[in-house]
């Protein structure tokens, strides 16, 4: 069974977009400019295609799950596939991006693969300042349900990632902002992971649910850093 099976719904839902304000300084950092098309790997029910979709004429999103796709506007062109099936018959793209999805990739294949379609690429994710809601749902799925899903590159650095592929030119755009997050909310997120799938949790979903609502707080107030590093091949 897929690891993000029957997730898409809560996806959708309780993943937190990415800010406005980094939308935008990406597009002016990549030089988009309303021209040609953008490739976004991973893209679950988009997140970072959607947004982006104003700064170039069309954008290719990829993901595995057809359930994440199906989220996807008409607007968005959907296509089912990996990171690492990128190769020369997809065409040319001014920018392609990454947003959350990376550590489940091969890296090194898919730089290597984007480098044939691509002069530069967009790594983005989050880092929270206060992670423990997500650690104590983290610490609850495991209790039931065994370790979480094995990454294929649980400690990957995003910005070494590029420095060590064609894309070393390394530019960072950083946006922090805070955010409230209630106890429905985070155990609506729990549901659009991997390790906390309602594949997952089966028949177990009132019990599971009875020791979120236990363990949690009834408000968490989170302070969230979201980091985009745009890498360009040199002298390009």
């Amino acid at each position: 069974m897929s690891l993000f099976a029957g997730t898409a719904e809560w996806y959708v839902r309780y993943r937190a977009g990415y800010p406005r304000q980094l939308i935008e300084r990406l597009a002016v950092a990549a030089g988009l400019d309303g021209t040609g098309r953008l490739l976004d790997l991973g893209t679950g029910t988009g997140q970072l295609a959607v947004p982006l979709a104003p700064y170039v004429e069309r954008v290719v999103a990829v993901d595995p799950e057809p359930e994440m796709l199906a989220q996807l506007p008409d607007a968005v062109e959907a296509r089912q596939g990996r990171a690492e099936d990128v190769d020369e018959t997809w065409g040319t793209f001014r920018l392609a991006t990454i947003g959350r999805a990376f550590h489940w990739m091969d890296g090194a294949v898919v730089m290597d693969r984007l480098a044939r379609v691509t002069r530069q690429v967009a790594l983005v994710g989050d880092k929270l300042e206060d992670s423990d809601a997500q650690a104590t749902i983290l610490a609850v799925a495991r209790e039931f349900f065994g370790e979480r899903p094995r990454m294929t590159q649980p400690r990957v650095r995003y910005d070494d990632a590029l420095v060590a592929s064609v894309f070393s030119d390394v530019q960072a755009v950083s946006v922090e902002y805070e955010r409230t997050r209630t106890v429905d909310e985070l155990i609506g997120f729990a549901y659009s992971t991997s390790f906390a799938s309602l594949a997952r949790v089966g028949d177990r979903r009132d019990e599971f649910e009875r020791e979120l609502r236990a363990r949690l707080k009834p408000v968490y107030r989170e302070r969230v850093r979201v980091d985009a590093f745009l890498g360009r091949r040199r002298h390009e």
